[in-house]
């Protein structure tokens, strides 16, 4: 490598280190506004209407109850009216039952502040949890053709409400923004890892077509089930200050584009399984490399020996693999509604689901870091498939060896 090779690279590897703390700084102030959201109380699930019964008849059981307006008496006589015909009805000396043929109607009026609601269904205080037990579904009858139509009351739901909206949408922003950050300013304070001899101009072979395509089409399918996910979770705090229609249109891509990146991204796993699991069995020098960190913190001395795959690139397999099943099962399960699971069920998938896709998301951050900009050289592995010698020989010597040895002189 020629000095002024060497002096373009060095401004190159410049470049890259102010472009990551420029990235750092923007993901710092990202991060802190998602931690903000956290405490500040406002984003958080909470009732924000209250279910009223109006009209006259409504108004004789406000007054009945000293001036509360109970929905739930209008609720009951309703499920009677649609109870078994023996017992209501129609005939005219059957009994109707009370404010079933009135007035009565429920209504919803804005709550100013439903968070005090949120707080007792959270976290109950220890004389409520002492005197109360959880109160079980209320399910009444109804005509529509479709599962649990008639469940009217799930109190478990106000959990899965939490759960979906509060845990997993706040930790899962502050996990995407965290590694982001937490790689700009890696290649802020650390940089480029480079090729310490530089290029050789000789290359290997490191991935076949069929490898590569593999490769690129589960990425790509990824990176479309991440922003279309991305788009429905984070819709509301991301697109609509653009506008409703646009979240609209947002909306309506992200639902389908969805469900459409899912099957090349399911045979993209299949097919990784069968290409690269016996290359990504843990070893003992997998221990080695994870202790050194594979020497990406540091430019003297030799990085671990690896073979084709070194201890990071077999976590990252396996995330793929085992994290991407378990999200085809979620997904699949969501996608046919009480085909395979009950509420219960259901609700406990789209929780998994959404958790360990905000989880996936931020790990194939530090993938795609490390493919591309992150380290020198390693986005030709699955570019063009052919790798530089030196950059094989620092990172992945004992697969080199064994390439070496299964060549014949003449190549």
């Amino acid at each position: 490598m020629s000095i002024t090779d060497g002096g373009v690279r060095g401004r190159d590897f410049v470049g890259y280190r102010i472009a990551g703390a420029i990235s750092a700084l923007v993901f710092i102030l990202l991060l802190a506004w998602a931690v903000f959201e956290i405490f500040d109380g406002d984003s958080f699930v909470r009732p924000e209407v209250s279910m009223q019964a109006a009209g006259t008849e409504g108004e004789a059981i406000a007054e009945r109850n000293q001036g509360t307006l109970l929905a739930s008496e209008v609720l009951t006589a309703r499920t009677k009216m649609l109870d078994e015909r023996f017992r209501t009805g129609p005939s005219p000396e059957g009994e109707t039952p009370e404010l079933a043929g009135g007035d009565a109607r429920i209504v919803s009026t804005p709550l100013e502040d439903g968070t005090a609601l949120t707080s007792a269904w959270a976290v109950p205080s220890a004389d409520d949890a002492a005197m109360l037990q959880a109160a079980g579904r209320v399910e009444g009858l109804s005509s529509l053709p479709y599962a649990n139509a008639a469940l009217y009351e799930r109190p478990a739901g106000r959990d899965w409400r939490i759960g979906i909206s509060d845990f997993v949408t706040h930790l899962g922003a502050i996990a995407i923004l965290g590694m982001a950050f937490l790689l700009s300013a890696i290649l802020a304070l650390r940089g480029r890892v480079p090729i310490r001899q530089g290029k050789s101009g000789r290359t290997v072979k490191r991935f076949g077509l069929l490898e590569r395509t593999t490769h690129w089409m589960t990425s790509v399918s990824f990176l479309g089930l991440a922003f279309t996910g991305i788009a429905i979770a984070y819709g509301e705090t991301l697109f609509v200050p653009l506008g409703e229609r646009v979240m609209g249109t947002l909306g309506w891509w992200s639902t389908w584009g969805h469900v459409l990146f899912a099957p090349t991204f399911f045979l993209g796993i299949l097919l990784m399984i069968v290409m690269w699991t016996h290359r990504n069995l843990p070893s003992k020098l997998d221990l080695n490399w994870l202790a050194k960190f594979g020497g990406m913190f540091s430019d003297d001395g030799d990085h671990p020996p690896a073979k084709k795959f070194n201890a990071g690139q077999k976590l990252i397999f396996w995330s793929a693999v085992l994290g991407g099943l378990v999200l085809v099962a979620t997904g699949v399960t969501l996608m046919f509604p009480y085909y395979f699971l009950g509420i219960e069920g259901m609700s406990w998938a789209m929780l998994i689901h959404a958790g360990l896709a905000v989880l996936m998301i931020a790990i194939f951050l530090g993938h795609i870091y490390i493919g591309s900009i992150g380290m020198h050289g390693a986005i030709d592995a699955m570019w063009s498939g052919k790798v530089d010698r030196n950059w094989a020989e620092e990172h992945h010597s004992i697969w080199l060896d064994e390439i070496d040895t299964q060549r014949s002189p003449a190549e």
